[in-house]
């Protein structure tokens, strides 16, 4: 199989040859092309040249196209500040009240980071999308688009009265069918299938019956209606989301990308023969701050764990650092072709004989003496 065809086959539910593998990782792709943040998320030609490039370093099997989370936010009207070092951010909301939600409009695909992304997609589909996964991810989910829109804490105060509901039921109708509409332009720019991002909605934010009331109904009508139309949307949740996995599950999504703090035998046994699981490698500390050697452990453990039966996609549970080793990417990359190599039953080949101290999923790390 070329990685195109195995990452197809994982997100459908068959066996693939092994694990492939997702690189959540534009910061870092940037620094890689020796670009700056902020030039690499407006150029949509910087941004296909720079992952181009890393997937020639790396050879990841599916190569993960965003540039942050306030593309979506700027196409409806938001301000966003862009830096050189870090991922640009909503600096003022698009609306100041539920009262104006009627006064905005669909997103303009020609905004600057909308027009990047959808430009860099059509570059990489045209040039290496024949044998390797284009994923343009759709930046931010109905209710992450909807509070950054309005700003987080007036979104908050009104999901806590009951009188502002319909409002903001209104808000999530307008967020999702801009959601819709930027994975529409991406499919049509080459992307092979998308994300979106929600991760506000998890647990570590939001209670479960927030999730399921606000987030989840959203979601299963962007999943539903773009499956319609031939399109494939999973979801990006950061945090421990063992707690809303079958309220993830009831959206109908195929696919979930989850973070390190999940149970993974939970969320496998929930899970099992009916979505495809993406990550599930610590991000903030394991990735970037420990040894190859140590990154090389987590990701076999999680092989182990997660891998069985297919419907898994090895990567980091998030966005790795800027800063992080080409080393530790290496040794990521290395152990789903060490490690994950399947017999047609979906039995792993190889037996994982970790020589390092293993780590369970959850914990914290300490890498502060580490550079």
């Amino acid at each position: 199989m070329n990685s195109l065809e195995r990452s197809l086959a994982v997100i459908e539910g068959h066996i693939p040859d092994r694990v492939p593998v997702c690189l959540l990782s534009f910061p870092n792709t940037a620094r890689h092309a020796g670009y700056s943040i902020g030039e690499f998320c407006l150029s949509g030609e910087k941004m296909a040249a720079a992952h181009l490039g890393y997937w020639e370093e790396f050879r990841h099997d599916m190569i993960q196209l965003e540039n942050g989370i306030a593309a979506l936010a700027e196409a409806a009207g938001c301000a966003v500040e862009y830096a050189d070092d870090e991922p640009p951010w909503v600096t003022r909301p698009a609306i100041r009240s539920l009262d104006e939600v009627e006064r905005l409009r669909e997103i303009d695909l020609q905004s600057p980071a909308v027009a990047a992304l959808l430009q860099a997609t059509a570059l990489l589909a045209g040039k290496i999308g024949d044998s390797v996964c284009i994923r343009g991810d759709s930046d931010q989910g109905p209710f992450s688009l909807a509070s950054q829109i309005l700003g987080h804490e007036a979104f908050f105060f009104a999901l806590m009265d009951p009188e502002q509901h319909a409002r903001i039921h209104r808000l999530l109708e307008y967020s999702t069918e801009q959601v819709k509409r930027l994975a529409r332009a991406l499919s049509a720019a080459g992307s092979h299938f998308t994300v979106i991002g929600d991760s506000i909605a998890g647990p570590n934010v939001c209670s479960p019956g927030i999730y399921r009331q606000f987030a989840a109904p959203y979601e299963r009508r962007a999943v539903e209606s773009l499956r319609a139309e031939g399109i494939e949307m999973g979801t990006h949740i950061c945090g421990n989301a063992t707690s809303i996995i079958r309220d993830m599950l009831s959206t109908g999504a195929r696919c979930f990308e989850l973070d390190y703090q999940i149970d993974r035998l939970a969320v496998r046994e929930a899970t099992r023969g009916r979505a495809t699981l993406i990550g599930t490698l610590d991000p903030s500390n394991l990735v970037p701050r420990g040894t190859p050697d140590e990154v090389a452990v987590k990701a076999r453990e999680d092989i182990r764990i997660l891998a069985p039966g297919g419907r898994f996609i090895l990567g980091a549970g998030c966005t790795i650092p800027r800063e992080t080793p080409a080393a530790n990417v290496r040794a990521l990359v290395r152990a789903a072709a060490e490690c994950g190599i399947y017999r047609p039953d979906g039995t792993l080949a190889a037996e994982d004989r970790p020589t390092v101290k293993d780590f369970s999923g959850g914990k914290s790390y300490d890498w502060a003496s580490r550079s």
